[in-house]
């Protein structure tokens, strides 16, 4: 395991992370480390040039059956699309459609100012992470089984 002092853009400071580390790989931006993050209980992909200070605790850990999930989307990051994705339809808020409009492909425009995007994904697991993070601007309309997903998370 490593423990990281990584710097994050978005809030100008810097944090201890540990990690189980997995893989290295190129990206549009430049180089990440893939790892699981502890502290955020998921997989996260950390730009080198962002890592301040790298020390290994000791500590080894078992591989997580979860990280196969993120072996199947090689060189997203290089080219942006996963070979091995699904799409989602998914209703954006008129307050949040603007933004998206620009980063998706809108397949509906509705009258009140939203709009239906799709949405590439490679795992149910991203795919929950990105419409909770929308704080309810988000709504995945289908497929049926990642709408599960989502409520399955929301009721735990």
């Amino acid at each position: 395991m490593l423990e990281l002092s990584y710097y994050k853009e978005n809030e100008d400071e810097l944090n201890t992370r540990r990690i189980e580390p997995y893989r290295l790989q190129n990206g549009r931006e430049g180089w990440y480390v893939e790892a699981y993050d502890l502290k955020k209980d998921g997989v996260r992909h950390f730009k080198l040039d962002r890592i301040k200070e790298a020390e290994m605790t000791g500590e080894s850990f078992e591989p997580r059956p979860e990280i196969e999930e993120f072996a199947r989307v090689e060189g997203w990051m290089t080219h942006g699309e996963v070979p091995a994705a699904e799409v989602a339809r998914v209703w954006v808020s008129p307050e949040r459609a603007r933004w998206l409009r620009e980063e998706r492909t809108v397949v509906e425009e509705l009258a009140d100012g939203a709009v239906v995007v799709e949405l590439p994904y490679a795992g149910k697991a991203w795919l929950v992470r990105e419409i909770l993070r929308g704080a309810g601007d988000l709504v995945v309309l289908e497929p049926a089984d990642a709408r599960a997903a989502i409520a399955a998370e929301v009721t735990d």
